[in-house]
């Protein structure tokens, strides 16, 4: 929904210093009035629309790219960093889908910069690994943006690796740094293999239980959310790593089938499918392609998933290479690992992968001999030799020695050097920094919208019934006033996009002359797209820009609210923005609220407002009863009590 603010005029009477705060003894009967409504996040006026970047450009961003230390991690140079690199991930991915001359991966190999690239990589999976626990507690209220770009930096930096190691090229110039990243994708899929399924991301089928959510939870689930998308990066990795066997350093494909056996973690991962899941609302089929979960519709329940077909692949040249045929030594454990894919190997997987029929054959063989067929006869196995030669993770180890036994300095040192509360002007920085390219601002809105039926049953005429009832109720002066009351209680330790969550609990329909239990929960406004969780990492960020360029403009004047109701989608278009108002319905600041709490004898309303749920009602009748103003009993069958 959006709406124009309304300007509206209050008498300064009512902020006299001897505001006696009449009828402020309780949660009722408190009057103001609604300051208007923001809604969708798709405002171009907030949006830095983002168009490719041209050659010189990108000549300029990856000549600048550099190693940075552990300490630097989320400060202004770093931040540069971060934008820079995401614009040539979104440039270099434009690129291979038009089918455009590829100018930003031909410039990392021309400068010698994928093991930069690598080293950004393995310096973020260690300050998310040692730091991100020891400030995420004192960083959580900060703008979410803010906290996290560091986190999401991590899917920008495997992005851009994702399509340079497409080219054999890169995997050359790469060198000896692809052993940190081969180290690097086995933790990310024993992180795959040891998490359920239903654990790695997380369905939501309750948006109360989103909103009880204190801030550091609502961290956990979008770092968790990020690390599955990081991971299912990582399957593309490691086949374009095996692709290019040939052109990689020896080194490498010992890591891969001697240190690590990646082979014993591939089958199982396949057997896991963490890509497909059974959506808990609707209870569809989903598969998670394009970075995002996306409906099995009935006539692709067929088709093989992209990650899905990655892995065939992997394991495919894995085993029909007679280099890793020989070095592969086949024991007992072995063999029966790779026998297990015999039984997903049919008609309908064949068709689409033919080349997996060779591999069957293989696999037969193998069940019969009990070893490779050809194995030590086609190729050259090194020789016996007393000498082991093998070479380490350099980046990793190399920055874990560094840091070693001084984790809680460094934490300690960005939270108060780097990690602190931004100002406005860093708010509007922070929201233009993500690039956002033009079909964004030009495609439907986030998530698939909800289909007539789903989610209970629920039809489009609900929806617009509800959604008049719950605008009566917001409208109400008692519900506008305590909302910012509510509000304004923790400022200015308030996160800026804290979002406030009107619902009703489950209670008898009143009818006239009883009154309408409602509650107040606070929750942050990122939260509010869970439900949906058909939204990429990359969409997220989008929407936490434009949320953060509109409100770095509008902190302590506005708050946002949002309801919580059976027939509404709740989403972060859903959030409405509302003025402060006092308990006379005149305009006032999140500050000047504040101080009318903390006046001495008010002790109890401050901590009663500064709790995470607020309790109150309002009256039910037609107009005005006793000269409190109700909610009209016309609005109450909308609200769907009955739940």
């Amino acid at each position: 929904h959006v709406g124009s603010r309304e300007c509206l005029q209050a008498s300064g009477s009512d902020w006299a210093d001897g505001d006696s705060m009449a009828g402020f003894d309780g949660l009722d009967g408190l009057d103001g009035i609604i300051g208007g409504v923001a809604g969708q996040l798709d405002d171009e006026e907030y949006l830095q629309g983002f168009e490719d970047l041209t050659p010189f450009e990108v000549e300029y961003f990856v000549r600048d790219l550099k190693e940075f230390k552990l300490e630097e991690v989320g400060g202004s140079s770093w931040l540069t960093h971060h934008e820079k690199t995401e614009k040539l991930n979104w440039t270099a991915h434009n690129q291979a889908k038009e089918g455009y001359d590829e100018y930003v991966v031909d410039q990392f190999n021309t400068g010698e910069k994928i093991p930069t690239l690598i080293f950004d990589l393995m310096l973020i999976e260690v300050w998310k690994e040692k730091i991100w626990p020891l400030v995420k507690a004192k960083i959580a209220k900060f703008s979410s943006l803010r906290t996290y770009i560091p986190v999401y930096h991590e899917a920008t930096a495997v992005n851009l690796l994702e399509i340079c190691l497409y080219h054999r090229t890169s995997c050359e110039e790469a060198g000896d740094a692809l052993v940190d990243l081969v180290d690097y994708c086995v933790r990310k899929l024993r992180h795959l293999l040891a998490t359920p399924n239903d654990e790695l991301v997380r369905q939501v089928t309750d948006a109360k239980e989103v909103a009880d959510w204190d801030s550091v939870r609502a961290l956990d689930e979008q770092f968790k959310e990020c690390e599955f998308q990081v991971c299912m990066c990582v399957i593309s990795i490691l086949r374009f790593l095996t692709d290019h066997r040939v052109a990689i350093p020896l080194a490498v494909t010992t890591r891969l089938l001697e240190t690590h056996d990646v082979l014993l973690l591939l089958v199982p991962l396949m057997e896991k499918a963490p890509w497909v899941r059974k959506n808990k609302i609707n209870g569809r089929v989903e598969k998670f392609e394009e970075h995002k979960w996306q409906r099995v519709e009935q006539e692709d329940e067929g088709r093989l998933p992209k990650l899905h077909t990655q892995v065939w692949l992997t394991i495919y040249n894995l085993v029909m290479d007679a280099e890793c045929r020989a070095r592969y030594e086949l024991s007992s454990f072995r063999r029966e690992n790779l026998l297990r894919l015999r039984r997903y190997i049919n008609e309908v997987v064949v068709d689409q992968l033919p080349p997996l029929t060779n591999l069957h054959r293989t696999l037969e063989e193998m069940s019969i001999s009990g070893q490779f067929t050809g194995a030590g006869q086609g190729a050259n196995p090194a020789a016996a030799t007393p000498f082991v030669v093998e070479l380490v993770a350099e980046a990793r180890e190399a920055l874990l020695r560094t840091y070693a036994g001084r984790w809680q300095e460094i934490a300690d040192l960005q939270l108060l050097e780097v990690l602190v509360k931004e100002t406005p002007a860093e708010l509007k920085r922070l929201g233009q920094m993500i690039s956002i390219p033009k079909e964004f601002l030009e495609a439907e809105p986030l998530g698939d919208p909800p289909q007539a039926g789903e989610g209970g049953g629920l039809t489009s005429s609900n929806s617009r019934v509800a959604q008049s009832s719950w605008d009566a109720v917001g409208q109400l002066a008692s519900v506008c006033s305590t909302a910012s009351f509510f509000a304004a209680a923790r400022w200015p330790d308030v996160p800026v996009d804290e979002v406030l969550l009107l619902s009703a609990p489950e209670q008898p329909t009143p009818v006239a002359g009883e009154r309408l239990k409602l509650e107040l929960r606070r929750t942050r406004c990122t939260l509010l797209g869970t439900l949906r969780g058909s939204t990429s990492a990359q969409h997220r960020a989008v929407s936490d820009a434009a949320l953060l360029a509109r409100r770095a403009g509008e902190e302590g004047v506005s708050f946002l609210m949002a309801f919580d109701a059976q027939a509404l989608e709740l989403d972060q278009s859903s959030a409405r923005t509302l003025s402060f108002v006092s308990q006379k319905g005149a305009n006032r600041s999140a500050e000047q609220l504040h101080q009318l709490l903390t006046k001495p004898g008010r002790e109890s309303l401050l901590q009663m407002y500064s709790e995470d749920v607020a309790e109150f009602s309002v009256a039910v009748d037609r107009g005005v009863a006793g000269g409190e103003e109700c909610l009209d009993i016309s609005h109450v069958p909308g609200l769907l009590l009955s739940r």
